[in-house]
Formats: C-alpha cells, structure tokens, sequence
C-alpha cells in the first residue's frame, strides 16, 4: 500500500490539468512567456511524477488477486472534476489565480485535501491520459473497491491481479483483459 505522501502526490498530479489551463490563459491574455511556461512545466513536472508513483507501485508493491463480482466504469466523474474544478476560476475576467501564487497554492492546496480525503483516485485526468480507466468493483464479500486498469473489464466473476493503492483502490497491470 502507498504511504500517506505518495497518495498524497498521486492526488496532486489530478491538478496537472488545471496548471495547463493557467498557462494558457496566461499565454491568451498576452503574457511574456516568463508569465506563463512555469505553469506548463510544473503541470508536465505532476504529469511525470503521476507516471513515476504509478510505475513505482506497479513494479514494487506486493501484488493481490481481486476477484471481480462486478463491475462498473467510474471514468465518466473526470468530466465533472473538470467543469466544476477548472472552469469557473480560471476563465474569469477578474481570475487572480495566475498572477497571486498565494491564492494558486491555497486553492490547489484544498483541492488536494478535498480529493485525498475522499479517496478520488478516479478524478485523475492525468491517469487517464496514461490510458488508465477507473472502474468501481465489487468483491466476493461485496465489498466495493475502485480498481485502475489500463485494460477494459469485460467480464463479471474473474479474478485479476492488483496492487493495493489505498485500503479500497487497487491498480491492475495485467498482460490480459479481465
């Protein structure tokens, strides 16, 4: 299982998006480009980070079988992460975000939080660009856990291996399709 500052930095990389969406801005209302690339290289630095935890996890982490119930795709809420979370500070008129990096860290900072104490590992655009879907899973207990895989789930009653994240997510990195 991930320690407490890998999953909280799995977390943060989900904000990678968001430093994009400043840059661009920044470049659209016309500023230098000092204005605007240290916004793009800290959202390609989470982007990096994001991969290095995931392939961390994946090769070192102790492996588990999950047998899969059932099943249901989660990767429909990152669309929701990104309308509510993006949009509304970052394309207004008056948006001090980019230019009061004391506000950006406390706004970033509460997102992290608010993402890390609901175990949203789902609402990670970045993951999802890796080719990872989020799918909530239920267990033979029934217990529902939230699995990422980088293969599709086309059949209930199958058992896969994964490596735990956290007490309810798992990764799975198998060579074939579950």
């Amino acid at each position: 299982m991930l320690s407490l500052v890998a999953k909280t930095i799995l977390v943060a990389t989900s904000l990678s998006p968001v430093l994009v969406a400043v840059a661009v801005t920044e470049f659209e209302r016309g500023q230098s480009w000092t204005g605007w690339i240290g916004w793009l290289i800290a959202a390609l630095a989470l982007a990096v980070l994001c991969w290095l935890v995931l392939h961390y996890a994946s090769n070192s982490a102790q492996h588990s079988l999950i047998y899969i119930k059932d099943f249901e795709s989660k990767d429909q809420e990152m669309i929701v992460f990104l309308f509510i979370y993006l949009l509304p500070f970052i394309r207004s008129a008056n948006s001090t975000f980019a230019s009061e990096w004391m506000t950006s860290i406390y706004v970033l900072g509460i997102i992290v939080v608010a993402i890390a104490h609901g175990d949203a590992f789902h609402f990670n655009p970045v993951m999802r660009l890796f080719g990872y879907r989020f799918y909530s899973v239920r267990n033979r207990e029934g217990l529902s856990l939230l699995l990422i895989s980088r293969r599709d789930l086309h059949r209930n009653h199958e058992e896969v291996q994964a490596v735990r994240l956290a007490w309810n997510v798992y990764l799975h990195e198998g060579e074939s399709d579950a």
